[in-house]
């Protein structure tokens, strides 16, 4: 079952780059995390079809290409708990033009952030093969975000005794 998620979201995925390249719309890269971006780049092997991006401000002309996602949510900057600078550490989908995923240690760190029955999960599965000491580090950058609502960092700060 999980593979067949992970077929359906390189198709739907593949769809996109298809429709921007026939109507010729230069689309900026796109940032997945969340559980399809885990399972595009194989950190994770679960169900889900959903997909999350990071709401870089697309423009008009890109909110047609990315509404063949059908199941996206965009994600605001101001209320994810992942540093400033997670683009450093993105990992490019080499069948895609513009696709990028965020590193385990990003994901997790937005998954702390809402910390559900199935973050937790996830996080277990993903801290596995994750730099601890970048970890770590990266926990220190959410924490000390200028541009982080105020609530959305007391509720990551709560969460993040249960995760230690």
């Amino acid at each position: 079952m999980e593979n067949k998620n992970r077929e359906i979201l390189r198709e739907i995925l593949k769809d996109m780059e298809d429709f921007a390249e026939l109507k010729s719309i230069e689309y900026p890269p796109v940032y997945l995390l969340g559980g399809s971006g885990c399972i595009i780049a194989g950190y994770l092997d679960r169900a889900t079809t959903d997909i999350d991006l990071i709401d870089t401000e697309y423009s008009s002309q890109v909110g047609r290409v990315l509404k063949l996602l059908d199941n996206y949510d965009f994600l605001d900057l101001y209320l994810t708990t992942i540093p400033d600078d997670f683009i450093d550490r993105t990992i490019k989908i080499p069948e895609y033009k513009n696709i990028f995923v965020l590193s385990r240690e990003d994901i997790i760190l937005s998954k702390i952030g809402r910390f559900s029955e199935i973050d937790k999960e996830d996080i277990n599965t993903l801290i596995k093969k994750s730099d601890k000491s970048l970890l770590n580090v990266l926990i220190n950058k959410v924490i000390n975000r200028d541009d982080l609502s105020a609530r959305v960092k007391e509720k990551f700060i709560i969460n993040l005794d249960e995760f230690r």
